[in-house]
């Protein structure tokens, strides 16, 4: 240590000096208070050794001096006979410790130690604090960092978000939120980006406050330049620091380019099966024709022969215009209604599935219009035979499942037409359909025959009834029978768009 020993007494300078420099201790010496005052603020050492009675500035003001002007600097009082209430005081002011005189060498060193204790644990308390300075500086700054990493992230997202309270007032948002929506200024999500007076309903946000769990969900939004935007939405909770929640992140991505190409790809995958299944429609027509050519060819009947073979000529045409319609195809085609003549149609719906049923033996029974009498429906023929055609290969399968357990197998098909529009109804003995089947029947792949079924023939019919503003309904008790009613409208404006 550095040791100021101050006293008026010559000889007990030199006795002490030599001690504490024998101690291994950097000694300075003053003969008076004042002198010791001056020699405090050069040296600032860390131990003054002073006697209490000088004459002058005593000990007492020497160690208020101390304290004031160098307040780490320990200080040891040497006091004489009578001296302890000085003593006392002393400590008071935070002298370090105390001894008396004649001084004895064995109480000098525990005094010594005991300001060098002092001493020592200051000196590692503020390496401690320097160091506790530094860490939290340092943390500090990485705070910093991580904040401002974190403001470009926030920032810099390509999803909208924002923080709510429980009013759902916008307490932040981010760049990309008020760079479409606009500054919010503390105004409502609703408000802002739904324009809806009151909250939304199954609001995700309100859901995580009430639960504090991540919730989802889509909505559509429509921006202020009219365009409609699909977003998705995802939520999080922000806690205090007691654990409740007192804030939500919401995060809401703009899907609406992957919608597009989903309901794409879907259009895509549906115009495909679309064609698939009409070419198995066609493909049933050929059959026909097919099954003219030879019964004709088998008993001389040329007429047959040359029916069979208008059959499979015009299938032909169909397919080749259809192939014309997928090398240009750019939308759903739209509907060429004309008038039809009915007989002529179902006659050709009949003769396409006549070799199907009379292999499966299902007798065919007609209520529709005479050839003479020149009935006529207002109908996209290509359309709506593709329609009937799905139904009546139902109507079919329905049969052959139900073969064993009826003494006859019949399909009945009615058609009509007059001023209040076209009507055609299909009825069949199968298997028939329970409730919950008759609900989904129209739905896309929907399909009761497994592996065999693509779902695609009833959706078909449906939807080429829907194209002519018509209805298509399904009466039917499971194990009896099935019988779907089509009517379609006179059709006053023509070609309207698909559905």
């Amino acid at each position: 240590m550095k040791v100021l020993l101050v006293d008026d007494e010559a000889g007990i300078r030199k006795v002490l000096a030599i001690t504490l420099a024998d101690a291994g201790h950097e000694v300075h010496t003053a003969k008076n208070a004042v002198l010791a005052s001056n020699m405090v603020k050069e040296l600032v050492p860390d131990l003054v050794l002073t006697d209490i009675r000088m004459p002058g500035m005593d000990g007492i003001e020497l160690l208020k001096f101390i304290k004031e002007n160098s307040p780490e600097t320990e200080v040891i009082m040497i006091t004489g006979h009578g001296d302890l209430e000085l003593a006392i005081e002393s400590l008071k002011l935070d002298a370090v410790d105390f001894i008396s005189k004649p001084i004895n060498h064995d109480i000098l060193a525990i005094a010594l130690k005991r300001a060098q204790d002092k001493i020592d644990t200051r000196r590692k308390l503020d390496r401690y604090t320097r160091d506790l300075e530094s860490l939290i500086a340092e943390k500090t700054r990485k705070l910093a960092v991580s904040e401002q990493r974190y403001m470009r992230l926030f920032n810099n997202s390509p999803a909208f978000i924002t923080i709510l309270d429980r009013e759902f007032k916008i307490l932040e948002s981010n760049d990309r939120f008020k760079e479409v929506f606009g500054d919010p200024d503390l105004g409502c999500c609703y408000r802002v980006v739904k324009k809806r007076p009151k909250p939304c309903p199954d609001c995700p946000v309100a859901k995580t406050f009430e639960t504090g769990e991540s919730h989802t969900a889509e909505m559509e939004i429509q921006l202020d330049d009219g365009e409609v935007h699909n977003l998705f939405i995802q939520t999080s909770a922000i806690t205090d620091e007691n654990g409740h929640i007192h804030q939500v992140m919401e995060m809401a991505t703009d899907v609406t380019e992957f919608r597009e190409l989903q309901d794409h790809l879907a259009a895509l995958g549906l115009h495909i099966s679309t064609i698939s299944h009409g070419i198995k429609g066609i493909l049933t027509g050929m059959d026909g024709g097919d099954y003219l050519i030879s019964t004709g060819l088998e008993r001389g009947n040329l007429d047959q022969v040359e029916t069979g073979w208008d059959i499979v000529k015009e299938k032909i045409n169909i397919i080749r215009h259809m192939i014309l319609g997928i090398l240009y195809h750019s939308k759903n085609r739209d509907l060429e209604c004309k008038p039809v003549a009915l007989f002529d149609f179902i006659q050709e719906l009949v003769t396409t599935l006549a070799p199907k049923m009379k292999s499966l033996d299902i007798d065919l029974e007609l209520d529709i219009p005479k050839p003479n009498e020149g009935v006529t429906a207002e109908m996209d023929a290509t359309v709506m035979f593709a329609a009937l055609l799905a139904i009546l290969e139902n109507a079919v399968d329905a049969c052959a499942s139900a073969a064993g357990d009826r003494e006859r197998l019949v399909i009945s098909l009615h058609a009509s037409s007059d001023d209040g529009g076209t009507c055609f109804r299909i009825r069949d003995n199968g298997i028939g359909m329970s409730r919950s089947y008759r609900k989904e029947a129209f739905s896309l792949f929907y399909s009761k025959k497994g592996r065999k079924g693509t779902g695609l023939g009833l959706f078909i019919a449906h939807r080429s009834v829907k194209q002519h503003r018509g209805e298509i309904r399904i009466d039917s008790q499971p194990g009896v029978f099935t019988e779907f009613t089509i009517t379609l409208p006179i059709p006053e404006a023509v070609n309207p768009e698909a559905p």
